[in-house]
């Protein structure tokens, strides 16, 4: 069975003097795409499945990254860009014809 979803998780730890990821994880959607990735450690096994596992990941292997900020638009803004996209469409289509 595993781990219960309230009991799965996924820890990444950065050694700055080796430049190396240390990661943990119980999380099976994790898992899979971790062992993608690098050689992993089975740490725990459940009917032949890795439930557990450990592994070292490079630096330049994790990545940060900035969200895109949601844009909140206005009735008349959200009309006014349908009627933009309308006439580009327009346009390119009687340029493709």
């Amino acid at each position: 069975m595993g781990y219960s979803r309230d009991e799965q998780e996924t820890s990444l730890v950065f050694d700055n003097s080796t430049g190396d990821w240390t990661v943990y994880s119980t999380v099976p959607k994790h898992i899979r795409k971790l062992s993608n990735l690098t050689e992993l450690i089975f740490l725990e096994n459940e009917d032949g499945r890795p439930i557990a596992v450990r592994g070292t990941l490079g630096e330049k292997q994790v990545s940060m990254k900035n969200l895109p900020k949601k844009r909140v638009m206005t009735e008349e803004q959200r009309q006014l860009a349908a009627e933009r996209l309308s006439k580009a469409r327009n346009a390119f289509n009687v340029q493709e014809n």
